[in-house]
């Protein structure tokens, strides 16, 4: 569930203050003990409204400190929230790695340490929001110490597969999707409050990590097979006749080829991926589209609706990329080869789609990962039981679909951050493998 503004706000400090006079502690200790106040303050302030709800005079307020004691130790709010996730990583890190070291095979090992981050994610839900959901809401911010605790997992991973005694060896990308997969059951149970539940979760998701290392069956090579090939259709830049998103959305051909309201869309969307989504506002997207605010308001209440009309629009539009080549292999399993293909495609000839959906549209809060969520789902579908080709009988568990969603989307993500956009399509069988390991089952 979003964080809220229903809980009262505080009227004393939420962490006791230390007591002053005589034997008061030395100044490093001191300091050290604000600090830690302040993050737990940041913690306790996120869960009840989101980072974005967040005042300095309630963090203030909570730790028990002043302004001038927080400027001591802050440079701003993002830096105290950026603070607070790497404590709260290191902890998590040490209490895991602990788990991880016991005396075990691969699978105890790797099943124990499991246990053990669920289980804090299940006891501490508002430690866990802060670094699973909230950090999403930095944007750009967040990459880096995302990117660092997923690595601290990473190795974890590696370790298990490197002890496992398959032959199989797993690809860098595939840890980094096992290790996004988790995270991202863990983010869809603390959105619905279901984060109780994330311990009963253990065995599926060993499960599924665990299934990276068969060999792939004979309908699943052909289906990477199809992952391989390369299609007029499927890595084009759209439709004949469709506009590209990259065009800007007031020159003379788009005045000429699209709605105002089409140009308000696309004007949105490229303000928030040049300027970022704190810069948008309404006589920006105007400015950007060759619009007034007059005319901007006869299409939208407000900048959000804007900006998440553009996602939508482009989010459909990847999804018949992808749809139109999955349907046209039929009931085979070259069909998913051949949507990952077409998907990857799509990504790497809209940038602008690229940066919008997987760095910006966090940004704009609750209602936008409200969306990000379905369009998760949606771009997934093809591992739902019903739509599975026939020769890949074996049915996904939900929860098992929601790590490969999960695991994708951040192996997209990882080139782009890194610069490499234009090489997704080659990336498709490894892509299409994180899809369809847990299909991988021999007759």
């Amino acid at each position: 569930m979003a964080p809220t503004d229903s809980a009262p706000k505080p009227t004393k400090p939420l962490f006791p203050q230390l007591s002053s006079g005589r034997h008061r502690l030395p100044p490093a200790e001191v300091a050290r003990h604000q600090r830690a106040r302040l993050e737990g303050a940041m913690v306790e302030a996120v869960a009840r409204h989101g980072f974005a709800g967040t005042t300095l005079n309630e963090l203030v307020t909570l730790a028990g400190v002043s302004k001038t004691t927080f400027y001591q130790h802050f440079d701003s709010k993002q830096a105290c929230f950026l603070a607070a996730f790497d404590s709260i990583l290191a902890e998590v890190t040490e209490r895991v790695g602990a788990t991880f070291r016991e005396p075990g095979d691969f699978r105890e090992r790797l099943t124990a340490a499991l246990t053990t981050f669920l289980e804090i994610a299940a006891a501490e839900p508002a430690a866990a929001s802060l670094v699973t959901i909230e950090s999403l809401t930095l944007g750009k911010a967040s990459i880096a110490p995302r990117e660092r605790g997923s690595e601290v997992f990473q190795v974890m991973i590696r370790q298990s597969f490197d002890h496992s005694p398959s032959p199989v060896e797993v690809s860098d990308m595939t840890v980094r999707a096992v290790v996004a997969g988790i995270r991202g059951v863990v983010y869809r149970r603390l959105r619905t409050d279901e984060a109780a539940r994330l311990p009963e979760l253990v065995d599926e998701l060993v499960e599924w990590a665990l299934s990276y290392q068969r060999e792939p069956s004979e309908p699943v090579r052909r289906a990477l097979a199809a992952a391989c090939r390369r299609t007029e259709d499927s890595e084009t830049q759209g439709a004949a006749g469709e506009l590209s998103w990259e065009e800007p959305p007031d020159s003379q051909r788009s005045r000429r080829v699209l709605t105002q309201r089409q140009r308000i869309v696309r004007g949105a969307a490229r303000v928030v991926v040049e300027r970022g989504y704190d810069a948008l506002s309404i006589p920006a997207i105007s400015g950007a589209a060759g619009v007034s605010n007059q005319t901007f308001y006869e299409h939208f209440q407000n900048k959000r609706d804007a900006f998440l009309a553009a996602f939508q629009e482009t989010s459909d539009e990847v999804l018949r990329a992808a749809g139109a080549a999955f349907f046209a292999e039929g009931d085979r399993p070259e069909a998913i080869g051949a949507g990952v293909r077409a998907l990857l495609a799509f990504n790497a000839s809209h940038e602008l789609f690229a940066r919008l959906s997987f760095f910006e549209l966090p940004t704009a809060g609750p209602v936008a990962l409200d969306q990000a969520d379905r369009a998760l789902d949606d771009f997934t579908a093809f591992l739902h039981p019903d739509a599975v080709p026939s020769e890949l009988t074996r049915s996904i568990p939900a929860t098992t679909r929601q790590a490969i969603a999960s695991g994708i989307w951040e192996a997209i993500r990882y080139e782009i951050v890194h610069e490499r956009l234009d090489s997704l399509p080659e990336l498709a069988p490894q892509i299409a493998w994180i899809a369809l390991a847990p299909l991988s089952i021999d007759s």
